[in-house]
């Protein structure tokens, strides 16, 4: 059967649709990747365009595998497509071959955030200002805010605030370049720089690729979004495809406008909507489409409703718990039950959280029952401390420049080389700190020198075989250095460490059998992302919900919905937060294929310990009539029992009734007096915040 056939009508007019750049709108479970992957195909197989000059862009690794997975089968290919990748990727590429153009050399090194942080500790240290004003995070993130933005005026309004950060910000570009090093941000925006200061590099890269197609477009930033305008030029071969409910990161740059004013920036588009949902019951998508039925403003217009030929399907249940450790055994018991009575495997169960320390009540009721599961979105395995110090030394012998690596390693495990010592060897600094260690080498204590020898001897073995032959070299490493004693003697947790460092090994090797070199095995990790470490074994998956973005489970727990966790406290009196946590509730409900498990407490831990009072989230207000509720317990009223249902609902309407002039307490803004009410809302002048205007299900009576 032709591979057209197989699409439905919309499906098939978005494939088949060359005459101008096309939007296809795409809801969650409608076949978007199926329509970028035929669409392909179909290039090569009706215009004979070589796979290699078609450009396809997603937003992980995971999607970008499965996408290169489905080409080569369909078109019984040898080769991996190079060209079908994510956008730091792309940009990486790129780069590899053209960043003499922008000042770099093509052996530069991408800087994870960590490694960002501490270059942003020394600017500061070298200022000597406050790192208590000048926090790193904060610094970081207001970085990446220009950079994402294509933005330098952002600069001048922290400037108010933080009078030293341009020095910092420019401090900090500076310790990047000379260490030939790029932050992730950095790799897209030397993309931008490359194509507008070089015209006849820009013209070589549009000539490379015959058509572009981007997936998740709702995600792009500014800067992919320039990348992929620069790379099209006054073509018309793009096609992009989205869902602007499912936009959840404008916190991390994404920039709505890009696909909901995609017609703008290129004139003529053609929008095709998919509609039609392939993952999840009629009753699962009936309670999304009335979730993201109120969004507001901007974003109404371009709302799709999911419909289904999968009728009815199991009931929504939410369930109120007493506590948080109630909730985690509820689930816990209805997993076991689910996989006992049910025949379902563990796999095919997942927990959805909106915040990770969520996880902490789950993971241990988990250990407790031998339920196996693997948290997603936690700390990466190449993002772990034993992982990092070995890698330093293979990145610091292949590129003596890093200035990260060198300063991780110099003394690590301790050999007696101090601050002092470093800034003498820093003092000889010119092309790389390799040279400079030579350099000062006569100048240093003669216990500095012996020790110095000995790391010199093993910078020279690993510059030798660390690209070709990576396992070994780090075996070798580890065991120079007496790594493994190290962390015996370091951390409590140095068998796991240890098991960690040997896991490394293995990686490593299977670099060696795919013929790849240490530097290219070293950008792929660099650019991994929590989905890559998502493994196929049979586990409940544990994660939040921006980690859950594209996944889909035949069972989907969502656990926490609390005003003030889902949706988030900082929603509360920021439309566009608000808006996006509509969104993210919606993704959290398309995961689902077959069951959904929605539930709150009614009482939570606060870090402290303390039990606090909840109120079930909002947004369940709006779909109760959709839902079939639950309680982990009975309740008695006038010698009645008290049907789960009614006590689940009766917490939609428990609010004090607040009224004007009564002294109130607030969580975040602690005691104020009540000036006016107006519906569910009061107006409060606060001790210490002033006035403000808030729900009245958020203030208690003094």
């Amino acid at each position: 059967m032709d591979l057209i056939e197989k699409l439905n009508d919309q499906q098939r007019e978005a494939v088949l649709h060359f005459s101008s750049p096309l939007l296809v709108l795409a809801g969650a479970g409608s076949g978007k990747t199926r329509v970028i992957t035929h669409k392909i195909i179909y290039l090569v197989n009706k215009f004979s365009i070589p796979v290699d000059k078609i450009l396809a862009i997603t937003f992980t690794n995971k999607a970008a595998s499965e996408m290169k997975e489905r080409v080569i089968k369909s078109l019984n290919l040898k080769e991996d497509p190079q060209w079908i990748t994510t956008f730091h990727s792309l940009s990486a590429k790129i780069l590899r071959i053209e960043a003499e153009h922008v000042g770099y050399g093509r052996d530069f090194v991408i800087y994870d955030e960590e490694d960002s942080k501490k270059v942003i500790k020394d600017v500061i240290k070298q200022l000597n200002i406050n790192d208590e004003i000048y926090k790193p995070e904060k610094i970081r993130n207001v970085i990446n805010q220009i950079k994402q933005n294509l933005d330098e005026t952002i600069i001048d309004f922290y400037a108010f605030t933080m009078p030293h950060f341009p020095e910092i910000y420019k401090r900090y570009n500076q310790s990047l370049a000379l260490s030939n090093a790029m932050d992730f941000d950095d790799l897209l925006l030397n993309v931008v720089k490359l194509f507008k200061e070089n015209p006849e590099v820009l013209k070589k890269w549009q000539s490379k690729f015959d058509y572009i197609l981007v997936d998740e477009y709702q995600d792009t930033n500014l800067v992919q979004h320039e990348i992929l305008k620069l790379i099209v030029g006054n073509r018309d071969c793009i096609t992009v495809v989205g869902d602007p409910q499912q936009c959840i990161y404008t916190w991390r740059g994404a920039n709505p406008e890009n696909i909901l004013e995609f017609e703008k920036d290129f004139p003529g588009t053609r929008i095709i909507k998919l509609e039609r949902n392939y993952r999840s019951t009629e009753k699962i998508l009936s309670v999304a489409n009335k979730v993201i039925s109120g969004a507001k403003g901007r974003w109404k217009e371009k709302v799709l409703k999911l419909w289904t030929d999968r009728k009815g399907g199991e009931d929504i249940y939410l369930i109120s718990l007493e506590t948080d450790r109630r909730e985690s055994e509820f689930i816990t018991k209805r997993i076991s039950s689910l996989v006992k009575d049910e025949g379902y495997r563990f796999g095919d169960l997942a927990v959805l959280i909106r915040m990770s320390y969520l996880s902490r009540n789950i993971e241990e009721a988990f250990v407790r029952s031998g339920i196996p599961y693997q948290v997603i979105g936690g700390l990466k395995f190449y993002e772990r401390a034993e992982i990092k110090d070995i890698l330093a030394y293979l990145r610091f012998a292949l590129q003596p420049r890093d200035t990260q690596a060198f300063k991780r390693i110099i003394n690590l495990p301790s050999r007696g080389i101090g601050e002092k010592t470093i800034q003498k060897i820093q003092n000889f600094y010119e092309t790389d700190w390799l040279q400079a260690l030579k350099d000062a080498y006569e100048q240093l204590p003669k216990k500095a020198q012996f020790s110095l020898q000995e790391f010199l001897e093993l910078v020279e073995y690993v510059r030798k075989y660390g690209n070709e032959k990576p396992s070994e070299t780090a075996r070798y490493i580890v065991e120079v250095i007496k790594y493994e004693d190290y962390l015996e003697g370091k951390y409590k947790d140095w068998e796991d460490r240890v098991a960690n460092i040997h896991e490394l090994f293995n990686a490593l090797k299977e670099v060696e059998r795919s013929g790849k070199t240490f530097l290219e095995f070293l950008e792929e990790s660099s650019l991994s992302q929590a989905q890559d470490n998502l493994e196929n074994s049979d586990t409940v998956k544990i994660m939040t919900v921006h980690a859950a973005k594209g996944l889909e489970f035949p069972i989907v727990f969502i656990a926490g919905l609390e005003d003030g966790i889902f949706p988030s406290g900082r929603s509360f009196e920021d439309i566009e937060q608000s808006e996006e946590e509509r969104r993210l509730f919606y993704v959290a409900i398309t995961r689902a294929k077959e069951k959904v498990f929605m539930s709150f407490a009614r009482k939570r831990a606060s870090f402290s310990g303390q039990l606090n009072e909840t109120k079930p989230s909002r947004f369940l207000k709006e779909i109760k009539s959709d839902l079939k509720f639950l309680s982990d317990r009975k309740n008695v009223k006038n010698g009645k029992q008290i049907s789960p249902s009614e006590h689940t609902t009766k917490a939609f309407y428990s609010g004090t009734d607040i009224k004007t002039g009564q002294l109130v307490k607030h969580e975040t803004f602690g005691k104020g007096v009540v000036v006016s009410v107006s519906g569910n809302k009061a107006t409060v002048i606060f001790e210490n915040f002033g006035q403000k205007t808030i729900l009245k299900d958020f203030l208690k009576s003094v």
